[in-house]
């Protein structure tokens, strides 16, 4: 733990680094402590702070900036939780959306979330499946060359699957999807695996390249678990000065379109073994490959699926209003009765 006097700087630098993006000297330290101490005394202790890990410094002479340690202090103990006024007039406007889904409210509050803060809004969903059924398969051949097979599910979800047909015959595609509607129409999402066992022996018998078809219909059917994302802001994002070198922007865009928020998450819901919680994540915490960025949000469960909502934008992100940001959208949701 820290002093109560390095606590004071700490959150000092911190505040000053997140709205100017420049370091932060002993002097300016100074300025904005308004305390009776001198400037030896306010670089010794940042001399303290950036040995015991707190702080870093850019170049040789200048102040000093928040290491991942240093903002992570911030956010446990020293961050003051108060809300943005003036944004969250703006979004108390959406709560007269009634008669709207709360997705529909949730994407609209994300846009203009994104706007306003310059961070970037990822509203991400992964389906409870075990109600939603197989409903159809149908046969469309494209070409001599291609066929498209495509599955309908009962929550409107459909997936489709080109093959080559110089992989497997057209004749065998419409065998294999006689076979599989014969016995999978009908069939929870969660058992199509089991099921499609059964008919092995069956597809061996009649179909060339049995396995190739049967292990692709499965994979084409199994997407629809698959996390789907709305990403919100990137260019909102991209006038943060971080982000004006192309490789480290390209390293981000990555990293937020492959990497689940889910995954982001998932330590601190096991440990507290609760949900609707919000988790700050910062730098290096989230991958190697982000130490530039800093991420909050949470996840709730809705109608069967579960549902995250992440903010993403630079390491010297306003974690405080992030943090209100996203407990304000949890109301949201709690209010409608949705979750």
């Amino acid at each position: 733990m820290l002093t109560e006097r390095q606590e004071h700087i700490l959150k000092a630098i911190v505040q000053e680094f997140i709205k100017t993006v420049q370091p932060v000297g002993s002097k300016r330290i100074l300025e904005l402590l308004n305390v009776d101490i001198s400037s030896a005394t306010i670089r010794n202790e940042s001399a303290a702070l950036e040995e015991k890990g707190f702080l870093e410094k850019q170049h040789t002479s200048s102040g000093r900036v928040p290491s991942t340690q240093g903002y992570r202090y911030y956010v446990d103990f020293l961050m003051n939780k108060t809300d943005n006024t003036d944004l969250k007039k703006q979004l108390e406007k959406l709560k007269s959306l009634r008669s709207e889904n709360i997705d529909v409210v949730l994407n609209q509050a994300s846009s203009i979330i994104s706007e306003m803060t310059k961070l970037t809004a990822i509203i991400s969903t992964k389906g409870a499946n075990d109600s939603v059924v197989l409903k159809k398969i149908d046969l469309i051949p494209l070409s001599n060359k291609n066929a498209s097979v495509i599955f309908a599910l009962s929550n409107g979800s459909i997936q489709t699957k080109v093959f080559n047909l110089n992989n497997t015959s057209l004749n065998d595609l419409s065998i294999s999807i006689k076979l599989f509607s014969d016995s999978l129409i009908d069939t929870e999402i969660s058992n199509i695996a089991n099921k499609m066992n059964l008919i092995k022996p069956e597809l061996e018998a009649n179909v060339k390249n049995y396995e190739y078809i049967l292990q692709t219909f499965l994979q084409t059917i199994l997407q629809s678990n698959d996390v789907k994302r709305e990403m919100y802001g990137m260019k909102y994002m991209l006038e943060n000065p971080e982000f004006n070198d192309t490789e480290k922007i390209k390293s981000v865009i990555n990293l937020m379109e492959h990497m689940s928020p889910f995954d982001w998450y998932d330590v601190r819901y096991s440990q507290n073994q609760q949900i609707n919680k919000i988790s700050t994540k910062i730098g290096e915490e989230i991958s190697v490959d982000a130490g530039d960025i800093g991420i909050v949000g949470t996840e709730f469960e809705k109608n069967g699926s579960t549902t995250s909502i992440t903010l993403v934008g630079p390491k010297r992100m306003d974690y405080n209003q992030a943090n209100q940001l996203v407990q304000w959208l949890l109301e949201l949701v709690n209010e409608r009765g949705e979750t």
